[in-house]
């Protein structure tokens, strides 16, 4: 039954029969937030297991529709014979991106933790280099972001001014503190 229903799904039907079946491909992202965690894992060089047996389609992730409030996917695993419930997330993609990281022994003991920061971009020019070397000889560290087109938190390219605004939130406002030729 099983090399029938390989051949019937164009799968390769060899000689190893008791082979198992490649995983299922992942699910697609349930909301932008998943797909942020889905290319957050490949950042990371992290694959999201997936699960044909689960409703979330990722391993130890389950949908729980019913469950009060914003964080509805919960995250268990097997340990030592035991279940061993690990979290309730927003999407499906994060609870497996969490498990991704459990299972690749990274720390997980903060459910909330950020992912580590993406690697600070290249220097777009020899003066943007010399500020890199120049906050290295001050012992600081140039804070990266994912989320700005600069590579730098607090840091926006202008399009139309070919410039980099800093920008820093205090007193419940955003407040530019000038522009500048280099991130």
């Amino acid at each position: 039954a099983l090399f029938y229903a390989r051949r019937e799904a164009g799968r390769d039907t060899g000689s190893d029969l008791t082979a198992p079946a490649p995983p299922p491909p992942p699910p697609a992202p349930s909301s932008v937030v998943g797909a942020e965690a889905v290319q957050q894992a490949g950042r990371e060089g992290l694959t999201l297991a997936t699960s044909s047996s689960s409703n979330s389609g990722y391993k130890g992730v389950t949908f729980y529709p019913k469950e009060r409030g914003s964080k509805k996917y919960r995250l268990s695993v097997t340990s030592g014979g035991k279940c061993v419930f690990l979290g309730m997330f927003a999407t499906a993609e994060q609870a497996a991106l969490f498990y991704a990281r459990r299972e690749a022994g990274r720390d997980t003991s903060d459910l909330t933790a950020p992912p580590p920061p993406p690697p600070p971009p290249e220097p777009s020019s020899a003066a943007g280099a010399e500020a890199v070397r120049q906050a290295e000889r001050e012992g600081l560290t140039l804070v990266t972001s994912s989320n700005s087109n600069s590579g730098y938190r607090g840091v926006t390219f202008k399009q139309g001014s070919k410039k980099y605004e800093l920008t820093v939130r205090f007193g419940g406002r955003q407040n530019s503190l000038g522009r500048f030729a280099t991130a």
